[in-house]
Order: structure tokens, then C-alpha cells, then sequence
């Protein structure tokens, strides 16, 4: 099973504000993270929050492989995407005073993925690319080292957002 992830930080904006209007809405609450990442969720998006970010989940793949909406909405908040599988992709798109859009960094593949691991001082658990990338979600939006996936993402309570 492979999908992404999108996670857009907010900053001081409230969970309210937030939303995906006029795209898709909100027909479900309280899922886990099994649910959310299963094929039962055909074109709907899950949504979760870990303060300051939004988590967007989509099995379908297709902000990580069309990258005109990650590239448009860097323009305004930052934005990292991850696709979870072997074939692990991390990018980080460029927010700031200077510049707005655009990818900043990009990791794809196990090798990467263990050479970014490796630059932060972070031991590998293994050398799947799954677990690779949950690391690297780890750091870069819970900015933990420890390797406790489970025990941060997967416990969070997320939304079903079907197409409008």
C-alpha cells in the first residue's frame, strides 16, 4: 500500500479556519490512522492536525506526483509532502520572507532517505523505506528522534473529507 501525505503548517491560524473549501468536505470524524490509510477511502482525503499542521492523507498519490497544488499553496503556508512506501519521497517547499514556492529539499528513495537519516543523527530502525519515511515525518513535523511512530501519528483521530 502506498499514500501520501501533505502537511501544511498554520501557524496562528485556528483548527476552524482551516478547511478545503469548495474542493472537498467533511463527511466523517473520528477515524484512526488505519482507516484513513485504507483503500476503502477510494478519492476521500484524511485529515488530522498536530499543531501548527494540517496532515493530509490521500492513497491516491496525487499531490506528490502532480506538484502544481504543493507548489501553489507553499505560496502561503509551508508546506512537506511524503509519499509512504519503498519508493519513499520527502519534499519541503520554500516559505519564507525571501521566497514563497518551489521545492527547498527533496529526499526520494531508501539510499537518500538514509543519507538524510544520517545527516540529522538519526539511527535507522531499518531499511525499508516505509519505516525510512516515517523517521523522517518523525523529525520534520514532531521533531522527534526516538522512532515512536506509533505512539505519535497513529494515535490521532482524523476526518474523512469526500469530494464536494
Amino acid at each position: 500500500m502506498e499514500y501520501w501525505v501533505t502537511l501544511y503548517k498554520s501557524g496562528t491560524n485556528s483548527r476552524r479556519k482551516r478547511n478545503l473549501s469548495g474542493i472537498y468536505y467533511k463527511s466523517k470524524d473520528g477515524l484512526h490512522f488505519e482507516d484513513i490509510t485504507s483503500v476503502t477511502m477510494a478519492s476521500a482525503l484524511g485529515v488530522g492536525y498536530v499543531e501548527p499542521w494540517t496532515l493530509i492523507f490521500d492513497i491516491n498519490a496525487r499531490f506528490i506526483l502532480d506538484e502544481k497544488l504543493p507548489i501553489d499553496v507553499s505560496k502561503k503556508f509551508k508546506v512537506k509532502t511524503f509519499w509512504i512506501s519503498e519508493s519513499l519521497i520527502y519534499r519541503d517547499y520554500h516559505f519564507g520572507i525571501f521566497k514563497k514556492g518551489g521545492i527547498k529539499t527533496e529526499v526520494k528513495g531508501i539510499e537518500s532517505g538514509l543519507k538524510y537519516l544520517s545527516s540529522k543523527g538519526i539511527k535507522t530502525k531499518d531499511k525499508w523505506g516505509e519505516t525510512i519515511i516515517f523517521q523522517i515525518i518523525e523529525k520534520e513535523i514532531l521533531n522527534k528522534t526516538d522512532g515512536d511512530f506509533v505512539g505519535s501519528i497513529w494515535s490521532l483521530p482524523f476526518a474523512k473529507y469526500d469530494l464536494d
